[in-house]
């Protein structure tokens, strides 16, 4: 019998025991098994390993596919597309000297120009060159975005240059042979001298306004945040201005040979294949370039800037400068906006 009752009280013990335990387990473990708990576990550790996989998949600068999502790293950028916008670079810039260097030349020769009006006309020709690089650095930051910019207007200079070799073979060289140097042409009409201003100017539009916005277009391929492909965009500038020299060099040797002996027709079409090559090239990686939104009016945000400085002059600046991000770190890996670090300096 007190065998019985200390059994008894041993069991009575041990139920209340479990019925305190059971008053602490959480609610979701009250009626599930332990296999079950620990599948759970499992499975909620193989969701956070997925997502972190997912998050390594795309880039973390905001940089956007062509559809406007964000960029997957193996599917878009890279050197894949670094190196068209190397060659395509290349190419454009050896069309485009390929008309500069002997332009002074060509208007002496087949225009009948005397030195003053050949140097104000390659005064003229390369101020608008120039002028046009600050339209189209301002285009592409603001409206059209990089690659729109460097497709509409190297299409331009592929016009430009397509109507320059036309009208060339076909009447700007009268006599036949005429052209190098000691031999001029028969003076032209007003209507053809004019087809040929407006054939150089689209050349001098189409090459200065995507100049700016295809380097940084080119190094927008390259995910900033990733160590690896950061130095990747360090090196692309070394490149680019490479392909660029490359590109001089063919036409500074090569064609100014061409052009000084006479051969316009054959270097200007040499030029014009050129700009067409170099503009399949840029729009054959459509679909893999990264890309940026356009950050609108820069005057308007400009004037904000001012305005709110003045505002929140006596304001306490953070300690560590992240209050002072206008959207959060996760936003700009999916919106195609850069996030600017924060510097004690002017930028």
């Amino acid at each position: 019998m007190e065998t019985r009752q200390e059994d008894t009280g041993t069991t009575l013990v041990t139920n209340d025991l479990k019925l305190r335990f059971e008053d602490f387990k959480p609610d979701h473990l009250r009626y599930i098994g332990v296999a079950e708990v620990v599948e759970a576990n499992r499975s909620n550790s193989m969701d956070d390993m997925d997502k972190e996989r997912l998050g390594d998949a795309y880039t973390r600068d905001g940089s956007l596919n062509c559809h406007g999502k964000p960029a997957m790293k193996g599917k878009t950028g890279g050197w894949r597309c670094g190196t068209l916008l190397l060659v395509n670079q290349g190419v454009a810039n050896l069309a485009f000297a390929g008309v500069e260097v002997n332009m002074v030349l060509f208007s002496k020769s087949v225009l009948r120009q005397t030195n003053a009006e050949a140097a104000n006309t390659f005064s003229r020709w390369m101020g608008t060159l120039y002028l046009s690089s600050l339209m189209g650095a301002f285009l592409s930051d603001s409206y059209l975005g990089r690659y729109l910019t460097c497709v509409t207007f190297q299409l331009v200079s592929v016009t430009g240059l397509l109507a320059l070799s036309l009208l060339t073979h076909s009447f700007l060289l009268e006599p036949h042979g005429c052209g190098h140097i000691g031999s001029l042409c028969d003076p032209h009409s007003p209507a053809q001298v004019a087809m040929f201003y407006i054939s150089i100017y689209l050349i001098a539009i189409g090459n200065g306004a995507p100049e700016p916005a295809l380097a940084v277009f080119g190094a927008d391929q390259f995910d900033e945040e990733d160590p690896r492909e950061k130095k990747s965009k360090s090196s692309f500038y070394s490149y680019f201005y490479v392909a660029l020299n490359l590109g001089c060099l063919f036409s500074e040797t090569i064609l100014v040979y061409l052009e000084t002996m006479g051969y316009w027709v054959l270097g200007f079409w040499i030029c014009a294949g050129c700009g067409i090559f170099g503009f399949m090239l840029l729009v054959s990686g459509t679909l893999r370039y990264r890309h940026f939104k356009p950050s609108g009016n820069p005057f308007s945000r400009f004037s904000q800037v001012i305005v709110a400085s003045l505002r929140k002059i006596s304001l306490q600046v953070p300690f560590n400068g992240e209050g002072l991000y206008e959207v959060h770190e996760r936003e700009t890996e999916t919106n195609g906006l850069r996030r600017i670090s924060h510097t004690n300096d002017f930028k």
